[in-house]
């Protein structure tokens, strides 16, 4: 009776082992399935980034033969408005 007991722990253990592997080819599948995904994602978005770029470059070209002089005046109220900050932030930083 020992020995059949013995047999039927094996014979549990060899089961639970095979569930364990098959889980774990399926965990491995997942995880290979869910880093394409990304990556087709990630890919996906860089061109969309990239065209989205391109748009604006053009966009920013157009209008700066367009209108030059307000694009110029644009330009340095922008300029201006970022070295001023920067300048109150490196104050501001130095004080504290």
């Amino acid at each position: 009776m020992e020995q059949n007991e013995k047999h039927s722990l094996l014979g549990k253990a060899m089961h639970v082992g095979e569930q364990l592997a098959g889980m774990g080819e399926q965990a491995k599948t997942a995880a290979s399935h869910a880093f394409v995904d990304a990556m087709t994602g990630a890919k996906r978005f860089a061109k969309r980034s990239h065209y989205a770029a391109e748009d604006l470059m053009e966009d920013a070209a157009h209008r700066v033969k367009r209108d030059p002089l307000r694009s110029v005046a644009m330009g340095l109220a922008i300029g201006l408005g970022i070295g001023a900050l920067a300048v109150w932030m490196a104050t501001s930083n130095a004080k504290a």
